[in-house]
């Protein structure tokens, strides 16, 4: 796994707002921001995570699409199901840096 492992919290701590992991605890971890010499903001993350994040909104589109095939039932064709596990597949391969 090359990604923080959840669950994931929001937290201020000293006016910074950092992304943090069960595992990591309240100092970031997951994001962390920080101000540089030349009074800028940055953000500490790793690549796995910026990944992840920047696959969120297609794994839940992926997952709204099989919800929806799921709750259809028996009115899902077989080619329909085909593509919603292709679509899961890509995006699961996007979410872990694989592509």
């Amino acid at each position: 796994m090359n990604y923080t492992p959840g669950p994931w919290q929001w937290w201020t701590s000293n006016s910074f707002l950092r992304l943090s992991s069960q595992d990591t605890g309240k100092d970031g971890g997951v994001i962390d921001s920080y101000v540089m010499k030349d009074g800028h903001s940055s953000l500490i993350v790793s690549k796995g995570d910026m990944n992840l994040i920047a696959a969120a909104p297609d794994l839940l589109e992926a997952l709204q699409l099989a919800e929806k095939a799921m709750a259809e039932g028996r009115n899902v064709t077989y080619p329909e199901w085909y593509g919603v596990i292709n679509k899961a597949r890509a995006v699961i391969s996007k979410a872990l840096g694989e592509e």
